[in-house]
């Protein structure tokens, strides 16, 4: 009896200092290195919408750009409110998941090659900012708070929209 005591006591403190390691690690994380990632990633979806509209050769990814830019709409303005109602910050992070460079290529493409290189570029925009997410996010079951709970929803709404951008190329 005393033997199953032992191991209990060993289990709890394992499951103790596993909780408070994991807390720790999310408290090291730039929070507003985050924030700052994706807004530039809901603003950068709202200029290749406005592209796409102006550049897409079929109707359906001008139609997928601004399903995109609807949803990365709505996340942006939640991630305002989960920050208190601040304003986006002004600089471009450190960690940004977009290319500026492909968006200046993809100006330069109208038609089916627009359609192709816009199809691709998305699928890597999304593959890098859910990678981005489950670097930056918290893993486990515990109560989210508003930000956290952004931060899942955004990927999971990334996962999705990745999936749809996929089944369009």
């Amino acid at each position: 009896m005393r033997g199953l005591f032992s191991i209990h006591g060993i289990l709890a403190t394992i499951s103790i200092a596993g909780g408070l390691f994991t807390s720790l690690a999310w408290a090291e994380l730039d929070r507003d290195e985050v924030q700052a990632v994706l807004y530039a990633l809901h603003t950068h979806q709202a200029e290749l919408a406005e592209l796409a509209r102006e550049r897409a050769g079929r109707d359906e990814v001008a139609q997928l750009a601004s399903t995109l830019e609807r949803d990365h709409g709505i996340l942006e303005e939640w991630l305002v409110e989960a920050d208190d109602g601040r304003d986006a910050p002004p600089s471009e992070p450190t960690g940004a998941v977009h290319d500026r460079d492909t968006f200046n290529t993809l100006a330069e493409l109208d038609g089916e090659a627009f359609d192709a290189a816009f199809l691709d570029y998305q699928m890597e925009l999304h593959t890098a900012a859910i990678e981005y997410l489950e670097r930056n996010r918290p893993q486990g079951d515990e109560q989210l708070d508003e930000f956290n709970n952004h931060l899942f929803v955004t990927h999971e709404t990334l996962l999705v929209n990745g999936e749809l951008v996929d089944s369009l190329r």
